[in-house]
Order: structure tokens, then sequence, then C-alpha cells
């Protein structure tokens, strides 16, 4: 009774297209640039229609710019199924309450041997049959050792008997892994089952008897992408590569390939985040060996990434890197699960439009049918989610060719936050950058400012503005520590003093925010004791690193020293000889943290603006929808020569600051008026005080 009423309300979300036609909006399609028929056999219901690799790459990550239109253009709701994680079995059980009928005990003791407890359980079987495979009678105890005896008869409606186990056994024992708890049924709908238990363990099971059906789902079909290589370097005995990630394949496992027969190597993989700190995706080790057969292990699981770029870290060591390098994303192959009527005919019974990045997530009912991570579901609910789950329960729904949606409206994304803010005095602002806005589709602009800009700057970067030729401003998003660049420095010979020799490192420009510098020497061997420090903007010194500065006996390699970002104005390093000879440093260089600005606005001359010391954060309402401007590609922005903003005014800025200071100004003015006439009048009290008369005696 459960199932058909399950499969009513799963058929019945066939009238629901119509529903969400009258809420739709009629020029929803054309947020998407690219469509694609979908094809259901007739007559159609419940159908599942994978997501090809190339309808993912299209896509935002979490699919929100995906819809699909029946053939009268009205939008049809459906279920997203991701699926298990990666390289996962997800089993299916379907439980049934055993109804007792009839219980007997009896405790049978005999001359030889201790007693022997027998235990009888009357029950009826389930009505109706499991969805997959057959029925098992389940019994449950706590207890931690038994073993059992087990016959089991059943009763058919028509009288008729039938033995189902003789002589069987059930246990629990703590020397062997598995217990056996279960009795596999054959079809016996509705039939009256008896069973037996029988033991000399001195006590009665007692058991709760329950009837399930378990199958495992067949996996979820995978599919895999290679990756383009964006970049490669070596450094510190690492192989380092940049890989694009197509923004809508989120990959759950990495391949490695190479032609390299043998090799063992330690392999990260980091999410190049926009406007955060890379994140750590996995780590796993890697290898291969090839005898007379073949041995390896070539895939790792990843965490989901976000951003546009994947780095991964091979770890060489003295090795050779590892030779014909390929990477490939292996992805699951999300689900489309929804209700159609086809009508029949052999053409499209729908159309899938997707892409752009320029639609929000549907809001659709049905997605309450599937429980939510760590959600359990029973009754009805729970067999409609299993049918949902199971490819088996659908049709098969098949994807057509992709092409360009004729409907589709390219107007920029971020049109609706193209517009100029408030003007700005431009006399406050130091120094001035020309920039130059390239034409972007999406209408966003991406500039990674200089380190020169951000040494004019304040150390928070709220006197950043780009203004145009009027001096208005336009909005942008800052992500401070989104980008990082190498940048030589200055390194020269060591001041000896105490058995120590000090560094002066010189910085390309000051001040400068940096989290790691690497040193090369030729040196072979040394291990002594440093520390890295730097002088602040407010004058003090700070330690940003210390320990032991190590370079173990081989070949040399260039020496690391990483610490926590920080904006410094020198640096210097001071390493411990001893009675050993000053260390020689080839060279030094430096990885500096840079901002980036996401900017909205249309292609033309700008201007970047920085140096106002008094200048507070801007408040940009494109801070509010900070989710889509990020998930939308960019442009990068053309920054040309820097220098002294030629309208700066320092008679302006002293205008400003005065003005900031005429509070004060009249409040203390007022306060020394008022002493100077609380003085007054205390003098001209004392005098008038003297002149009076004496009092008469």
């Amino acid at each position: 009774m459960i199932r058909g009423r399950a499969l009513v309300a799963l058929l019945g979300l066939v009238v629901l297209p119509a529903r969400a036609e009258e809420r739709a909006d009629a020029d929803l399609r054309r947020l998407f640039p690219e469509q694609a028929a979908v094809f259901v056999a007739p007559p159609g219901g419940l159908a599942r229609l994978k997501v090809r690799a190339d309808v993912l790459a299209a896509c935002r990550p979490d699919l929100s710019d995906l819809r699909l239109f029946d053939r009268r253009g009205r939008e049809v709701p459906y279920v997203i199924d991701t699926g298990p994680e990666a390289r996962t079995r997800v089993e299916v059980k379907e439980t049934a309450e055993a109804a007792i009928l009839d219980v007997q005990r009896e405790e049978i003791r005999r001359e030889q041997g201790p007693p022997r407890q027998r235990e009888s359980y009357t029950l009826t079987a389930p009505a109706t049959a499991p969805q997959a495979g057959a029925w098992e009678l389940v019994l449950r105890t706590d207890r931690p050792r038994f073993v059992r005896r087990v016959d089991m008869t059943a009763e058919a409606p028509d009288g008729s008997m039938r033995r189902i186990v003789e002589n069987g056994s059930l246990f629990r024992l703590p020397n062997i892994a598995k217990e056996k708890t279960r009795v596999m049924l054959p079809p016996l709908a509705g039939a009256r089952l008896t069973i037996t238990l029988e033991g000399e363990d001195g006590f009665f099971l007692e058991p709760r008897l329950a009837f399930e059906s378990a199958r495992f789902l067949d996996p979820r079909e995978e599919a895999s992408v290679p990756l383009q290589e964006l970049a490669r370097r070596a450094a510190d005995g690492r192989t380092i590569l940049e890989l694009a990630r197509p923004r809508g394949l989120v990959p759950d496992v990495l391949r490695l390939e190479t032609a390299t027969p043998a090799f063992d190597r330690a392999v990260e993989v980091w999410d190049v985040r926009p406007g955060g700190s890379d994140v750590l995706l996995g780590r796993a080790s890697l290898f291969r060996l090839e005898a007379i057969a073949a041995v390896g292990e070539s895939e790792m699981t990843l965490g989901p990434a976000r951003g546009e770029r994947l780095r991964v870290e091979i770890v060489d060591g003295d090795s050779a890197p590892l030779d014909g390098l390929a990477f490939a994303a292996v992805v699951r192959q999300p689900s489309l699960v929804f209700s159609l009527a086809t009508g029949g005919g052999e053409g499209p019974a729908a159309m899938l439009y997707f892409g752009g990045g320029r639609a929000y997530a549907p809001r659709y009912d049905l997605a309450g049918l599937l429980p939510a991570s760590g959600q359990a579901l029973a009754g009805e609910r729970a067999s409609a989610a299993a049918r949902l789950r199971d490819p088996s329960a659908a049709v098969a729904a098949r994807l057509g060719s992709v092409e360009a949606n004729p409907l589709f409206d390219g107007a920029p994304a971020l049109g609706f936050a193209m517009r100029p803010g408030a003007e700005v005095d431009t006399r406050l602002y130091s120094e001035r950058r020309a920039l130059g806005v390239r034409p972007s589709s999406e209408g966003l602009s991406l500039l990674r400012l200089h380190a020169e800009d951000v040494a004019h700057a304040r150390p928070d970067l709220a006197d950043v503005r780009v203004v145009d030729a009027a001096a208005r401003q336009w909005p942008y998003l800052l992500e401070p520590d989104a980008a990082q660049e190498w940048q030589p420095l200055e390194i020269a010979s060591p001041l000896r003093r105490e058995r120590a020799s000090r560094y002066r490192l010189g910085l390309p420009v000051s001040p400068v925010r940096l989290d790691q510098i690497v040193l090369d020497t030729d040196a072979p061997f040394f291990d002594r004791v440093f520390r890295l420090t730097a002088t602040m903007e407010d004058k003090r010194q700070s330690t940003l690193a210390e320990g032991r500065l190590v370079q173990r006996i081989g070949k040399p390699r260039p020496v690391s020293l990483a610490f926590s970002p920080a904006r410094v104005v020198a640096l210097e390093l001071v390493v411990q000889d001893g009675d050993d000879a000053p260390l020689e440093f080839r060279a030094a260089r430096a990885r500096l943290v840079l901002p980036e600005l996401f900017l909205a606005a249309p292609a033309g001359d700008y201007f970047l603006l920085v140096g106002d010391p008094k200048a507070s954060a801007p408040s940009y309402e494109l801070a509010r929808v900070r989710d889509v401007v990020l998930a939308v590609s960019s442009a990068p922005v053309e920054a040309k020569a820097s220098g002294p903003n030629p309208d700066y005014s320092r008679a302006r800025l002293a205008i400003e600051r005065r003005g900031d200071l005429m509070p004060q100004v009249l409040l203390w003015s007022v306060l020394v008026a008022a002493v100077v006439v609380l003085t007054g009048l205390t003098l001209r009290l004392a005098r008038s005080g003297g002149d009076a008369p004496p009092p008469p005696a």
C-alpha cells in the first residue's frame, strides 16, 4: 500500500509544470546562451537526464544557471541528483515490521547435557514483494554471544505447509568477524511463518524481528575531462603546475597521467580561489611500478573546488620530474529527475537552457523529496526519495547536441551595476595610475594592484578609488590578499658582529606586504640559527620568522622562509655563524601579497587613485551581490603608467585637515575663554574684598 501511494505521488508530479509556468518569467530563457534538445520516450512520466560534461563545463558549479522547458515553453521543475561521494556505493534498504501473532517458550531439561531453551514465534510475512530482491527475516538482539538452531515453516493462505529452513543456524561469536542473524525468504506474500529457535546458552534470545530487503544502486557514471596546463615551474625539489578548471566542473577525482614507468611521489592539489587564501583540496601518494603486470595508484580524491585554477605540487626530491605529465578531472555526472508527459511523437519533448552564470538557483518544491545531508526519512517520503535516487525507477532521457540559444540576450550580466557613483575630490589623492578597461561580455574587469600602488595606499586600502575623467567613482569589489607575485630583493655583503652575520634585504618598494622570501646559495651544507626581523611602519621591530637555516648534504637548493603576511618597511636577516665563515647568497626574492579589484564599469579610460591618509572605506551596493560578481568571467584591466597625481593639492589636504580639527579648536577656544573669564572674576572679587572697611569693634 505504501509503495502504491508513493508511486501515485511521483507520477502526480506530471501536472506541476503547468503550475510552474504560471509563476515563470516569460523572458527567463533569455538568460541562457546555450540550449540542447531533450528526448524522452513516450508516453514519458518520471524521467532521468544525465548532465553531460560539456553542459557541466558551461554552467556554474551548483547548476543554478540551468532550466528545463517543455514544448509549449513551460518551465519544468526538476530535482538534481548528484549521487554519492566519489567512488562510494549506495545501499538502499526497505524494511517492514513483523506482526507477531503468537509466542511460545519452554525449557527442555535433559539427563545428559545442559537444559535447552526453545522459543517459537508466529508472524505474518509482508503482503507485497520488495522493489528488488527478496525479503530477509532479521533477528536483532543485544546479546554479544549466542548460537541457535533454527527451523522455519510457512503456511500459505490455502492452508498448505512449506518448510523454509531445517536445522539451520544463527550465531554471533567474538572470534568470528561475521555474524549470521538473517534468514533469506522465498516469495511468501501474506504467508503465516513460524520460526523456532533452540539453544543451550542458558537464556532465551527474545529477538526483535523485522523484514528487510537491501540492494546496492548502480554506481554513478563518471566523465573524464582533460585539464589545460597554464604554467609549470620547478622550485625547491617540486614540480608546480597551474591547471585551468572549467567553471562548472567540480572534480571529485584528479587523474595523473605520465610516461615515467616507475615513480612514487607525494602530490598536493590546491584550489586557487579568487579573493582568498588557497585551499588544500587533497593530498596523496601516487605511484607506479611496471613489472610483469603494472601496479600503482594514479588517482586522488579532492574536496570541492571554487576557483578558476588548480595548483598541483609534486614532490620530486632529487628525482627527475615526471615525463609527459597530463591531468584529467573525473567528475560524477549529476542527473536531472523530472516528470514530463511527452504526448507521443519522435521530436524533442523539452529543451534544456544553460550557461551564462546569470540565474539564481530555482526553488522548486520537488527538492523537498530528497533528504538533506544527514536527514533521515521514513514511510512514503523514504520510498519516494529511494525512487528518485534509483536510476532504474525512471525513464532514461537523452540530450541532443548543444547549440546557441536564439533567445539569448547578450547584454553584460553586470549591466545593472555598471553605473557611476558619487564624485571624488581628486585633489586629496597623491598618486594616480591610468587604466584601460577593455570590453567584457559580462561587464566585469579584473585589476591586480601593483606593489607601488599598495605602497602609497593606506594599510587597510580604504583610500583606493577608481574614477573616470569626470571624477566619478565606479564600484568595485576588493580582495585584499588575492594575488601573489615574486620580486627580486637586493642583498649586499653581510655585516659581521658578535659571531653573527646581518644581511640587509633591499625591498622593491617600501612599504610592501609579503609572506615568504627565498635565498639562493651554492653552499653544499649548513645548519645555523637565524632570525628574520622587519621594521614596521610605526618604526618598531618585529620578528617575522626564526629557527634554523638548513641545507642538507647534497645538491644545493634554495632556502625558503615563510611567515604570516606582513606589511614591512625594511628586512634584516641575522644568521648565527659561530666560527664559520658567513654564508654567501647569490640572490634573494620575496613573494609579495597583492590585492585585486573586480571592477564593474564599461570599456573606457579610468584612473586608479591612492594616497589619501584621511579617506574612509567606500561602500558600494555591489558588495551585496558578491557571489554573483565572483561567479562571472572577468577581463584583465590594462594598467598603464603611474606617478604623482597632477591634481593633488597639499593646500586642499591642509584645508581638509583643518576642517577636521575645527571642532577641537572651537572646544579648546571655549575652554580657554572660560578660564580667562573665571580668572578675571576671581581677581576682581579678591580686589573688592581687600578695599572693604574693617568690621566695627
